[in-house]
């Protein structure tokens, strides 16, 4: 099958900043710009600095930071710090993030449709010395005609993510933090709002695509929309976080 314009597009922008790094890398303009970065992590040159792990996950382990909106980061930052490490956290879709979550809570389950990614977030988190912190699982997609829960992104018909879903349930208690950053997300959401406990937040990536609209407005959560850049992307994006309605 031909590749789409849009992804020799991204393959091409990929490799140039890969190029660039190594540049980066023999003329100390990396080493500098991690320094300034470590120094102020939400600016301009920690940024900068993440442009050169575009695609990378390694790097963004080394660099210590998600894939979503630095607001949301830091929102989601301050209340695992609140419950001082005892956090425990389900997230639909793997990565860098699966590391700096198990930096700072007490457990992360990580469900990840891809055998190959998780074996890699497996290495990642062992690399990090948190290894006995996070549970990757793996559960891929049923192939079929007639999916129960489909995942709604282009090029993915006939897979069927309904255990996907409900591997959130194959955990046990309360949960303090779910992040839905995975396949079918309008599906995970909506298990994730069964599991929260008094206090817990709900993050869901990329939440200004239109196809998460209904189950925003329908979830029973308060949501906050928090817009702005996000590591090694040139443009800002979205990441809502979700929480619990105030009792009157």
């Amino acid at each position: 099958m031909a590749e789409r314009p849009a992804d020799v597009l991204r393959g091409a922008y990929v490799g140039l900043w890969r190029s660039a790094r190594r540049v980066a890398d023999r003329s100390g303009a990396l080493a500098a710009l991690d320094a300034r970065g470590a120094a102020r992590p939400a600016g301009v040159a920690a940024q900068v600095r993440s442009m050169f792990a575009i695609h990378d996950a390694a790097d963004l382990v080394a660099l210590d930071v998600p894939w979503w909106t630095y607001g949301a980061a830091a929102r989601v930052a301050a209340h695992l710090d609140a419950l001082g490490g005892s956090a425990r956290v389900l997230e639909y879709g793997s990565g860098a993030s699966s590391v700096w979550l198990a930096r700072r809570a007490a457990h992360v389950t990580s469900v990840e449709h891809e055998p190959g990614w998780a074996a890699l977030v497996r290495d990642l988190a062992r690399d990090a010395g948190v290894a006995d912190r996070l549970d990757v699982r793996e559960v891929p997609p049923r192939s079929t005609p007639e999916p129960l829960v489909p995942s709604g992104r282009r090029g993915e018909g006939g897979r069927d993510y309904a255990a996907y879903v409900r591997a959130i349930d194959d955990v046990p208690g309360e949960l303090d933090l779910v992040v839905v950053d995975g396949r079918a997300r309008a599906a995970c959401l909506e298990a994730a709002t069964r599991r929260l406990a008094p206090g817990g937040l709900v993050l869901l990536d990329d939440s200004q695509r239109p196809r998460y609209a209904a189950a925003l407005a329908s979830c029973g959560l308060d949501v906050h929309r928090i817009r702005g850049w996000v590591p090694s992307l040139p443009y800002p994006r979205e990441s809502a976080v979700l929480t619990l309605p105030a009792r009157a």
